[in-house]
């Protein structure tokens, strides 16, 4: 008997059966996807890092403020001198640097502050003289108004460095890089935010917007815990332990980290105050600290701060054929791109790799729109160059110094130093915002941008043969970089040989979510854990 089905419809048959398994195996590993991610989800919300990376995110939005008072010059200087033609070059010069000459008084204050009154509040704090100063200057009817004005809110650049402190004491090694490049991305993202509002809405208007945006950190911080590391130190070890556990939602690693925190507090506590005196003398301290300010001393002569405060008039200077605020915009945009960029690269690569090439590319690229505008080249060349100056800015050369701030110290002083630190750093960048207009002046543009490129190309040598390394490595790893004594010593107290421990007892080595790594005896009698105690019903009920 003869089938009444045609070769072709089987043909056409098997085709739809094939395209039904082909699309039952795809949903097959779609949902086998899926179901991946939710695991990888469940995983980061189940150890921790979900709550870390909030915690670092909450600390860093102090940043978005901190670009807003360095991109503000920018937009409010071609505004205001269209509406007061006779204010002088001198005036103007004041206007933008007087954002940066209250930068290291902040900084100071910060650094002093943040051991005392800890991290949490200090960055809560911020909001202060951030708040006070924007209402001042969209209020202000005169030029000395506008000057205090944007000396008030100089303060939240300076005491903003805490951020970075805060962000390297809660997180691990292996995420402390990536979350700690957050803050110069934060930054980029308030500068675009600020020149693409400038473009278009009249400055008073901006600074409103900037006041009402102040508010944002003392409102997330309020939603997470403070530094377990600064609670430790100051003896608050029921309060260490549920900060601890809050970020890593995991009683055993709370429990395990919180011990390394007290056999370091232990330690402290033996110190005298000549010990302490005697930490800021130490070789772990000293190279560090020069080390970053040689860097910093490089960074701004290759003009990073100088594009970012003169945006408008600088794009004018050079001479490009775009408009300049539609030029600030778009630097403004590829900042934060190439900062997302410059976040995901940190994990990858060295420290010192990254900035060296960050600096020589971002040389070349100066010495190029230089050479083009000694030859007339085309304008789109030159603004092509700058916005690549930009790019490669952000990749290493901008964010790294202030990422190390936080890293290269003991913690006993590590507020201090950071803050004497960025104090250092913020007199270099109102010394270069101040001296800029004269040094344009007397060089013209074409010898500013030859000076802007060979020193990024010097700062890139110094950092391939000076700059230490930290990608990685804890946080005590780091200052036995600089420890002149054997590694038996302990590199954060300055106590004699017969004040340390027998090197005969067999020590652990253990890794703390600060990232420094701690030697524990394995004997019971090195402290009892009675905080931990009388949380572990508390954790069990609520589990």
């Amino acid at each position: 008997m003869l089938s009444n089905t045609s070769p072709g419809t089987k043909g056409a048959r098997g085709v739809r059966a094939a395209s039904a398994a082909s699309a039952a195996r795809w949903g097959e590993r779609r949902a086998r996807t899926m179901l991946a991610s939710i695991k990888g989800f469940w995983k980061v919300c189940r150890y921790g890092d979900l709550y870390m990376v909030l915690a670092a995110l909450a600390a860093q939005s102090i940043n978005i403020s901190v670009g807003f008072c360095q991109g503000f010059s920018a937009v409010l200087l071609p505004q205001y001198t269209h509406e007061h033609p006779n204010i002088t070059y001198e005036q103007s010069s004041w206007i933008a640097s007087l954002g940066v000459i209250s930068n290291p008084v902040g900084a100071l204050l910060g650094g002093m502050m943040v051991d005392a009154v800890g991290r949490r509040l200090l960055l809560q704090s911020i909001v202060l003289p951030n708040l006070i100063g924007w209402l001042v200057i969209a209020f202000s009817e005169t030029y000395v108004f506008l000057c205090v004005g944007r000396f008030i809110t100089g303060f939240t650049i300076g005491m903003s460095t805490v951020s970075y402190i805060y962000v390297a004491e809660i997180t691990t090694p292996e995420k402390r890089g990536v979350l700690s490049a957050l803050g110069p991305g934060l930054v980029s993202t308030g500068i675009f935010v600020v020149y693409s509002l400038g473009a278009f809405v009249h400055w008073r208007k901006v600074a409103a917007i900037c006041a009402g945006v102040s508010l944002l950190t003392p409102f997330l911080m309020y939603f997470v815990p403070e530094s377990p590391l600064w609670l430790a130190s100051k003896g608050h070890m029921k309060e260490a332990y549920n900060s601890m556990f809050w970020l890593r939602q995991n009683n055993s690693a709370a429990q395990q980290e919180l011990m390394e925190f007290t056999k370091d507090r232990k330690s402290g506590e033996t110190m005298s105050f000549k010990d302490k005196l005697c930490l800021f003398k130490r070789r772990s301290v000293l190279k560090p600290f020069i080390l970053l300010i040689v860097f910093f001393i490089f960074q701004e002569m290759s003009g990073i701060y100088v594009i970012l405060y003169y945006a408008v008039d600088f794009f004018k200077s050079v001479g490009t054929s775009v408009n300049e605020f539609t030029a600030s915009i778009i630097v403004g945009g590829v900042r934060v791109f190439m900062g997302a960029v410059g976040a995901c690269l940190i994990n990858s690569f060295r420290r010192k790799t990254l900035a060296a090439t960050s600096g020589l590319l971002l040389g070349m690229a100066m010495l190029g729109a230089a050479v083009c505008d000694t030859l007339n080249g085309p304008p789109l060349v030159k603004l092509a160059c700058v916005l690549l100056h930009v790019s490669f800015s952000m990749v290493g050369f901008l964010q790294l110094p202030w990422i190390m701030s936080g890293e290269l110290y003991p913690q006993d002083i590590r507020g201090v130093m950071s803050g004497a630190t960025s104090c250092c750093a913020y007199v270099l960048i109102f010394f270069n915002i101040k001296t800029y207009p004269q040094l344009e002046n007397l060089l013209t543009s074409n010898g500013t941008l030859y000076i802007f490129g060979i020193c990024a190309l010097m700062g890139a040598a110094y950092c391939l043969w000076f700059l230490p390394e930290t990608k990685g490595k804890s946080l005590t790893e780091i200052m036995k970089q600089f420890d002149e004594e054997r590694t038996d010593v302990d590199p954060e107290a300055c106590f004699s040989k017969e004040k340390q421990y027998s090197i005969e007892e067999r020590q652990v080595q253990r890794r703390h979510s600060a990232g420094a790594a701690v030697s524990l005896e394995k004997n019971k009698d090195i402290f009892t854990p009675y905080w931990i105690q009388e949380t572990d019903e508390k954790i069990k009920h609520k589990q």
